[in-house]
């Protein structure tokens, strides 16, 4: 046997020494390449009512960023849903966005936010409940992310059944009262999608129960009530100034207050009553694929996720609407929302073609009663 070592080949060890250099210079590339960006368009609140808002999108998204190497920007502009339809048809010829959350069962009626989304069904839409995806949009637009009711409601430190006993089986004619109307914060229809859900739920009353003129309505509050571009708009309006006790908001909102008080909520609903029926506006809101977006296929898989546990589970504490996935449990406090099973869709009294076919007008005699 030879006392010295055997020599080591040299091409092998180039050959190594290729191969370290190569896995060195291939794990460097991974961690620095650029890697794909999506961008999701939505509303400025989504998602921004819970405990930790700073880390609520790394804390639903993040999953997804890493599972398929992507980042996903959630773009929340400074507007709401129907500001989002704007954009995007501004941006139609040469789009950014690859998914829009926020677009409603009513903006979805009208032919511009069709022109700048593609249908898509998702895998897994069988998560959903069947009736919200067809009341929203039986071609897949858009499907439900999440749902609720739009109504009144009104500070219980201020009003309250005594003090105020229409609260207790209110009408539209009572809230025209100018002690009442006065007190109303109500939101732009043209740019906010709870503000359109009030608008179509005072024509859904006057068109299908009281057989009478809309907008003599308006005409009769447009001195009193305050109205505001936006939804946040208008809780900042309401949460601040002691004169204006009454809101258009959501039928989540006692929960939300019960929730961040720990006690009973200081918030409580005012849901229209005619003829022993309780009645409010079902909004159901949509994801939907932007069309010609930059990331299609990413996106399709990102619409898939988003309607899983993983994203749906978040929506009632941050969100304060009802999880559109038939699995998510809610959490307790939840007991003081009104649920939309317990009242009246008003959405039944204004079918979706009249809704259609009369809106663009509708809206335009409305811009004529509140600047006249």
């Amino acid at each position: 046997m030879s006392e010295y070592p055997r020599r080591t080949d040299p091409r092998r060890v180039i050959i190594a020494l290729v191969v370290v250099v190569g896995i060195i210079v291939a794990a460097f590339a991974f961690i620095t390449w650029p890697r794909p960006k999506m961008y999701v368009y939505t509303y400025d609140s989504l998602l921004m009512w819970g405990n930790d808002s700073e880390n609520i999108d790394n804390m639903v998204f993040g999953p997804f960023e890493q599972q398929y190497g992507v980042d996903v920007e959630i773009v929340r502009l400074n507007t709401d849903a129907n500001g989002i339809v704007s954009r995007l048809v501004a941006e139609a010829e040469n789009p950014r966005a690859d998914v829009v959350i926020g677009i409603d069962n009513i903006l979805i009626l009208q032919d511009q936010a069709r022109q700048v989304l593609e249908p898509f069904t998702p895998s897994n839409l069988d998560l959903v409940n069947t009736t919200l995806v067809e009341l929203l949009d039986e071609e897949h637009y858009i499907v439900p992310f999440d749902f609720g009711i739009v109504t009144l409601i009104y500070s219980t430190d201020a009003m309250n059944v005594t003090t105020h006993p229409q609260l207790a089986n209110l009408t539209f004619e009572d809230l025209a009262e100018p002690s009442m109307a006065s007190t109303l914060v109500t939101e732009n229809p043209h740019l906010s999608s709870p503000g359109l859900a009030f608008f179509l739920s005072e024509i859904a009353v006057y068109h299908g129960i009281l057989d009478d003129d809309w907008r003599e309505w308006w005409c009769s509050v447009r001195d009193y009530i305050d109205v505001q571009e936006g939804w946040s708009e208008a809780w900042a309006k309401w949460d601040s100034d002691p004169t204006r006790n009454m809101m258009v908001s959501y039928g989540t909102d006692p929960a939300y207050s019960a929730h961040y008080t720990g006690t009973a909520p200081d918030t409580a609903v005012a849901l229209f009553s005619y003829n022993a029926e309780s009645y409010a506006w079902l909004q159901i809101e949509g994801i939907g694929l932007v069309k010609n977006g930059p990331n299609p296929d990413l996106a399709k898989k990102f619409i898939e996720y988003c309607l899983t546990e993983a994203v749906q589970s978040h929506i009632a504490l941050n969100q304060w609407m009802f999880p559109a996935n038939l699995n998510v449990e809610l959490p307790d406090v939840f007991d003081y929302a009104v649920h939309p099973d317990e009242v009246s869709p008003l959405n039944a009294l204004l079918p979706a073609t009249l809704i259609k076919s009369n809106l663009t007008s509708w809206l335009q005699e409305y811009d004529l009663i509140m600047t006249a």
